[in-house]
């Protein structure tokens, strides 16, 4: 089937390692974002009091921990690019901060008495641009190598390196920038001023946000327009209050009451969308950390922490509300259905209380700003919905994946798995287990574990499988995908579950035991114990009649958490399992370490019984596991001779096909009958 657009869309910017690098450069720059937001609006809340002097120092801050903003991007996004070409980090960032700077201001972007310029574009380009430059010459072996120390060399190669660079691009800089003046006729790009023109007005809206977009403020863009057309509301509010004249629609403040809740794109539409409809917990932070700020219509933290720029599956939405808030608010009140705009109000000022007094305190303008919001929730949703799961979101337990791929100890990884990590192979497991879902159902299936000394069912271990509609079962070659989404943790809740419920029938036999496999992931989420506790409780079974399979994989990744959880599991009574032992490098240190109920030998162990040092390596297993007090059990038996052999060192519990292979409940159902009246 041919990929539809949308997913086109994701795979070639998934497999982009730029683009999911500047994302998480984007994220680390989010308490700058929230510090410069923060602090502006203290500082009018402060003017509102009329403590004037407190509010300009606090807005003189804000504005110049803003302005840091594009240099820190600068260097963060310099520091991967170095890490990903494995190049000296200095040779990168030295020539883009200097070429930064001097093309700012070649270009007229630095403005009069500041030294900070504020440009995202160039900020991003530039040390991109570096990295090739000094990926290419390293490949033509142009830096020095001598025989003298290495910080000498260092030393010379980023002086030569910073001199050819800084020179080059600037003279590049400078003759683009000269051809741009002379050829470009950005002029014509540019709506024209008016106050009547919703074609005009579209226009204008549309490359405000698409310059936001990329990172551009298009609020300072279009500075000069927006100036001329305050002008020229001003001029029409003087003309109504004194002539009665009527007032047009498209005012400077329309924009902002309209097209700018939550700030540029409607945003605070987004943010509520967010809550309402993510299944991420770290999106659902994020959003309540920006909502007080977007309410006031400062949406920085949503764009940069999202993020909303660079995004190909946000930004549409982005471009797409703000132009259909204005087509409702221009028709609205051409029909008369809502008071036209007659006064000023704050850009800051919230969403409802500033449509009730800019429409000279009509509560139609409130009304028609909530329209336009739950208008604008519509219109992100699907977007959003479609992002919230291609990252694999978890409605229960998450991580944010940017600190895989970003830690703070050593900037810049090789491994993609930014905010939009690994897009085609998140697609792919999402539409495997979609199209599972759609033909069939997920079912349980259960493999006795043998006692062959008493000649009786032990315990029964719960395996998950996928039953078509037509009969086939699949093998569980799903989990991986399961993996990829982040849902092993909600899979391994379900199968814990459903598994309970099912064996409510055998809970009246007191030596009846289930045995559920559990990741490491789940194993190692918050209240992980107080949830399968909880669960037990709410079942008909006896905790000791629950035992839960761990691997050595847990006991490697955190061995204080784990220590914590199977304490709290065992003081219940719960029963815990180390399975696939032997299968690892490290398990045997593990065997002194926890204490276990019982120990299940991994079948790679069975498979070389045939050979003499492979029957003496499971002699010494086995020996060690006893050691320990725990119960043996060997999986994967297949044929008598590995029994025999087994059976001869005083292990009596057996899994494998030599006696059953996993079954279907239904089956095991049938077993235990027929095996309880023989």
């Amino acid at each position: 089937m041919k990929n539809p657009p949308l997913y086109r869309l994701f795979q070639y910017f998934s497999e982009n390692v730029y683009l999911n690098g500047l994302c998480n450069v984007f994220v680390m720059l989010l308490p700058v974002s929230l510090l410069s937001a923060f602090t502006m609006l203290i500082g009018n809340l402060f003017a509102l009091v009329n403590l004037h002097a407190i509010s300009e120092h606090l807005s003189f801050i804000s504005t110049l921990v803003w302005k840091l903003f594009p240099i820190l991007l600068l260097v963060y996004y310099g520091l991967f690019i170095a890490s990903l070409h494995k190049v000296s980090k200095t040779i990168i960032i030295t020539p883009s901060l200097l070429i930064y700077v001097i093309l700012s201001n070649e270009w007229g972007l630095l403005h009069v008495g500041s030294v900070l310029p504020a440009n995202y574009p160039l900020a991003i380009l530039t040390p991109l641009l570096i990295g090739f430059s000094v990926r290419c010459m390293t490949r033509r072996r142009m830096f020095v190598r001598s025989e003298l120390p290495n910080v000498v060399d260092q030393s010379i190669n980023l002086i030569l390196c910073t001199l050819l660079l800084v020179s080059f691009y600037t003279m590049v800089g400078h003759f683009l920038g000269r051809w741009f003046e002379s050829c470009s006729n950005v002029s014509s790009l540019v709506p024209s001023i008016g106050l009547h023109s919703l074609f005009d007005a579209l226009w204008y809206e549309l490359l405000r946000n698409v310059l936001w977009s990329i990172g551009i403020n298009g609020h300072i863009i279009f500075s000069p327009y927006k100036a001329e057309l305050y002008e020229l509301t001003q001029n029409s509010f003087t003309l109504y209050q004194e002539m009665g004249q009527s007032m047009p629609i498209l005012t400077s403040n329309f924009y902002d009451i309209y097209a700018g809740m939550g700030g540029a794109g409607n945003t605070l539409s987004l943010v509520l969308c967010i809550l309402l409809f993510t299944r991420n917990k770290g999106y659902r932070t994020l959003a309540l950390a920006t909502l007080v700020l977007s309410v006031f219509n400062i949406n920085e933290p949503v764009l940069f922490g999202l993020p909303v720029i660079f995004n190909p599956v946000l930004i549409i939405p982005f471009l797409i509300t703000p132009l259909v808030a204005i087509c409702m608010a221009y028709f609205a009140t051409s029909f008369g259905l809502v008071e036209p705009i007659t006064q000023f109000v704050s850009w800051m000022t919230p969403a409802f209380i500033s449509g009730y007094f800019a429409t000279g305190e009509s509560v139609s303008g409130s009304i028609l700003q909530l329209v336009i919001l739950l208008v604008g929730i519509l219109i992100y949703m699907p977007f959003f919905r479609q992002m919230d799961r291609v990252i694999g979101a978890n409605a229960i337990f998450t991580k944010v994946s940017s600190d895989e791929f970003f830690n703070y100890e050593q900037i810049g990884s090789n491994r993609s798995a930014g905010l939009l990590p690994q897009m085609t192979s998140n697609l792919e497991a999402q539409r495997l287990i979609s199209s599972l879902q759609q033909n069939g159902e997920f079912v349980l299936f259960y493999q006795p574990q043998v006692d062959v000394k008493e000649g009786k069912i032990n315990s029964l271990e719960v395996l998950i499988r996928h039953r078509a509609n037509d009969g086939t079962i699949t093998p569980p070659i799903f989990l991986s995908s399961f993996a990829k989404l982040g849902l092993t943790s909600e899979l391994d809740l379900w199968v814990i579950k459903k598994a309970l419920k099912e064996v409510k029938v055998f809970a009246g036999n007191p030596s009846f035991r289930v045995s559920i496999n559990v990741s490491t992931e789940t194993f190692l989420v918050p209240d992980f114990a107080k949830t399968v506790i909880e669960m037990i409780e709410e079942s008909a079974m006896q905790f000791n009649q629950v035992e839960l399979e761990i691997t050595e994989d847990l006991l490697i990744q955190d061995e204080h958490t784990t220590w914590q959880v199977l304490t709290e599991l065992r003081e219940k009574g719960i029963k815990i399992a180390l399975d696939d032992f032997g299968s690892g490098y490290s398990s045997i240190g593990y065997l002194s370490k926890y204490d276990y109920d019982k120990v299940k030998i991994d079948r790679s162990l069975v498979v070389n019984l045939k050979h003499r040092y492979g029957r003496e390596m499971f002699r010494l297993t086995s020996e060690l596991v006893k050691l320990t007090g725990a119960d043996i059990v060997v999986e994967g038996v297949e044929d008598e001779d590995e029994l025999k052999f087994i059976s001869d060192q005083g292990i009596g519990l057996i899994q494998g096909y030599y006696f059953y292979k996993p079954m279907p409940f239904a089956d095991v159902c049938q077993l235990l009958e027929h095996k309880a009246h023989h």
